[in-house]
């Protein structure tokens, strides 16, 4: 693949944006990370040419980036998976982060995405359920099925410790950890 900067970056940029914007709720915040990106994105293009699948590895570098831009800045990243107990954590307690996201990943795909839609993406069950083609109940459904998968990954894979409104996450299991 030959780095052209300008018109890969200008394809990508809404995107990796929105996909930052969803993690971080703060929009300075997000708009350092994205010009992280781009300096990564720079960096890597001037000295080597060898990406095959330029979307993928932009989203790999962008969730890379978030995940140093809360290890640097001790902030505190929040999600919301409506009803799991997952909610505030601090990346730099274990990556939950990473391992949210490879758990929702690893769930079947008429299970993950509906969680994906409605926790990740916030978007109403009934929109979800006109998306996917299913009826809401299916779609309510699925997502509570997902909810308690993926609650049983956490458990099956690690501890969850609760400090002071905190929520920290430990793999205890080596086949979790990819």
């Amino acid at each position: 693949m030959k780095c052209d900067v300008f018109n890969i970056w200008t394809d990508y940029k809404d995107d990796l944006k929105g996909y930052i914007n969803k993690r971080v709720h703060d929009k300075d915040d997000v708009n350092d990370i994205l010009q992280c990106v781009l300096i990564k994105f720079t960096k890597y293009c001037e000295t080597k040419n060898d990406v095959q699948n330029i979307k993928g590895w932009l989203y790999r570098i962008t969730h890379n980036t978030i995940i140093d831009y809360f290890k640097q800045s001790n902030r505190t990243a929040k999600t919301e998976l409506n009803g799991l107990e997952v909610q505030d954590y601090q990346t730099d307690n274990e990556n939950i982060f990473i391992w949210l996201h490879n758990f929702i990943d690893s769930l079947p795909t008429k299970y993950s995405l509906p969680l994906r839609l409605s926790a990740l993406e916030r978007k109403p069950q009934k929109e979800i359920a006109d998306q996917l083609g299913l009826t809401l109940e299916a779609t309510k459904s699925r997502i509570q099925r997902a909810r308690r998968m993926l609650r049983d990954k956490f458990e099956e894979c690690g501890i969850v410790e609760h400090i002071e409104n905190q929520m920290l996450y430990t793999i205890t299991k080596s086949c979790c950890l990819t």
